[in-house]
């Protein structure tokens, strides 16, 4: 999609916000925010909500026949998208306090980082929001952003049908995919007996994921960033790793509650326990050097937000187009400093014990918004994912070790700790998140400000069901024992944060090679957030953005004209997007299925050699059915 093309005139005033659109877009986001919350629960992992979104916004509107239907499904999406934008920080973070025994605090308590955190989310995004969507609209691709602008423009015969029918086949494909299991969800190598061999003999695997949202996204990637991320996770899983066993074969270390020799642990758990550790400093490293290379960027963002403090925002209004304006400044600036003193009124009266302590708090809090928010935002910009879980891993174990130094221990000092962290991760995952919405906005020519008023509104609300989904899911299941959900961000939270409170260590000189890692990548010129992001995640979630970035390559230069290429590509992504909603799709209706307790997953065939080599065949035929029906278009 053409980065000027607007498809609502920026001179021209639309009815974008009405009680139809009002009511839609609450009614999707506390649907998404239950769905979604179970499946993060579940698996520690979100399905973005703007492509289901889009596609149910747009059937209803054509069903009712409405006139206005452009402009209200853009909120729609936007507004329902807060289901998924502030689900991570409760989802994340909070079942850490059932996993440690902590069942005794109240809904308000566990509620409160959430709002707040949610509300400043909002905030950091629209104030940058004008550097990221505008200014720099040429480097930043937010892929998510095009998609859900995809999805949003279909209006065109041909374009609806193409799209309609990817995401047919992606809602079939990953529907009995996650609900059947006929085939394979991650392909890996050690699923064949070479495979095996291979890792056992040099530590060495290869996995790929075939979902079709993480294929359509890839393909709205590119191949430049998305052979950056993966050569990151290539440096984790064939050069770490090995290392790691070569040296430190007779460690001993802790799987699954058993104390084994490191030489006997699977590949999975040394990356989890030593490896991920790596990526986590690459990823602390690269936002200080995001901040830093940003420093004219945050010098230009300060200098106007103090600029348009002092200006009325009824001058500032007239001088912008609608499509520029944002809330105002001073409401902005105002409602930040607002919800920091909010936040740590609320630490100091429920879990300080000294003034030293909430002024540390403070601190923290303040300076890794700042430092995380550019990295997530960027990240965002980039891969449509977002490392919130390894950043806010790495500011809990800052924050435990400072706060322990200031006498803060035990029970005690672990709530308080969490309760940062949720307040951090959701700030985190709805800024870099409301920021595609905001490129949504850019794209379509939406007003920016009449998308920022609703999100803190939708945010309120699911940030405040989040709280109840967790107790109920709590109540049905639990987060310890047999049958429980896995909830595996926040065992990790949990099994980093205890020893440390209780007087352990943190993995330091992992930390400190990845930061190191991370300083010669940037003076290589290599963007060290996108390698980090690879080193980070693992393998399996990132060759399939490799994969849609070759497609997206080949296509892009399947013919000598330009002109032909250019169309292809688009075409390309209109079948991305369609890939996506409904891959996103078909996930959530087999995650409402779970949720409702019908289980038809075949375990067993799906570990099949089997199983294996068919989901490797039909994702082939997903690769070839991209490149075939995007390079149908000749010159005329």
């Amino acid at each position: 999609m053409s980065e000027n093309k607007k498809f609502l005139s920026p001179h021209k005033e639309y009815q974008e916000i009405n009680a139809y659109v009002i009511f839609w877009g609450l009614f999707y986001a506390a649907i998404f925010a239950l769905a979604i919350g179970y499946l993060c629960l579940k698996i520690g992992q979100t399905v973005d909500a703007f492509a289901p979104v889009s596609a149910m916004a747009m059937g209803v509107a054509a069903m009712l026949k409405r006139k206005n239907a452009f402009p209200e499904n853009i909120h729609i999406q936007a507004i329902a998208s807060a289901g998924t934008n502030g689900i991570g920080g409760a989802m994340f973070i909070l079942p850490a306090f059932y996993i440690l025994g902590n069942d005794n605090l109240s809904y308000f308590e566990l509620a409160v980082p959430i709002v707040l955190g949610s509300l400043l989310g909002v905030l950091i995004a629209a104030v940058f929001r004008s550097y990221f969507c505008e200014e720099r609209a040429d480097i930043y691709p937010f892929p998510a952003g095009q998609a859900a602008a995809e999805v949003l423009t279909s209006n065109e015969k041909s374009k609806v049908k193409l799209m309609i029918g990817s995401s047919i086949i992606a809602l079939i494909y990953d529907f009995i995919l996650n609900t059947f299991g006929w085939w394979q969800e991650v392909i890996s190598t050690t699923a064949t007996s070479w495979g095996t061999q291979l890792a056992i003999k040099t530590k060495l695997m290869f996995s790929l994921d075939t979902e079709t949202a993480l294929l359509g996204i890839g393909y709205f990637t590119g191949l430049r960033y998305a052979a950056i991320i993966t050569a990151g996770s290539f440096f984790s899983w064939s050069v770490c790793i090995p290392i790691i066993y070569y040296l430190g074969g007779d460690h001993q270390m802790l799987v699954d509650g058993k104390t084994i020799l490191l030489a006997n642990a699977p590949i999975t758990a040394v990356f989890s326990e030593y490896v991920r550790h790596i990526g986590i400093g690459m990823l602390a490293m690269a936002g200080i050097i995001g901040l830093v290379s940003m420093s004219k960027v945050m010098l230009h963002v300060v200098k106007n937000v103090f600029s348009e403090l002092f200006k009325s925002s009824n001058k500032i209004s007239a001088k912008l187009l609608r499509t520029q304006q944002d809330l105002p400044m001073s409401a902005i600036v105002g409602g930040a400093i607002a919800i920091v003193i909010l936040f740590t009124a609320f630490f100091h009266l429920y879990f300080a014990q000294t003034i030293l302590q909430t002024i540390l708090a403070l601190i923290i809090i303040t300076a890794f918004t700042m430092l995380f928010s550019i990295v997530g935002i960027s990240s965002i910009a980039f891969t449509s994912s977002e490392p919130v879980s390894g950043m806010t891993i790495f500011m809990l174990i800052i924050s435990s070790v400072v706060l322990g130094k200031a006498g803060m221990h035990g029970s005690g000092g672990i709530t308080a700790v969490l309760m940062m962290a949720a307040f951090l991760c959701t700030s985190l995952g709805v800024s870099g998140n409301f920021m595609s919405e905001l490129k949504v906005a850019n794209l379509l020519g939406a007003t920016p400000r009449k998308m920022e008023q609703w999100q803190l509104v939708s945010l309120t609300m699911t940030a405040i069901l989040s709280i109840g989904v967790i107790i109920l899911l709590n109540q049905a299941y639990g987060f310890v024992g047999k049958g429980a959900l896995h909830a595996p961000q926040a065992n990790a939270m949990a099994a980093i944060i205890q020893p440390l409170m209780d007087g352990g260590s943190a993995h330091w000189p992992l930390y400190l090679a990845g930061a190191f890692m991370a300083i010669v990548l940037w003076m290589m010129k290599v963007p060290p957030l996108a390698f980090a992001l690879g080193a980070y995640l693992p393998m399996e979630i990132n060759t399939p953005l490799l994969v849609g970035g070759v497609i997206s390559y080949l296509v892009s230069h399947s013919s000598k004209d330009s002109v032909i290429n250019s169309l292809r590509l688009s075409k390309g992504q209109t079948i991305a997007s369609g890939l996506i909603a409904g891959g996103a799709i078909g996930s959530l209706l087999s995650a409402i299925l779970r949720i409702f307790g019908c289980n038809y997953f075949q375990t067993v065939w799906s570990n099949s050699p089997a199983a294996t080599y068919i989901g490797l065949l039909l994702y082939l035929l997903l690769c070839v059915f991209i490149y075939k029906k995007a390079t149908n278009i000749t010159a005329k």
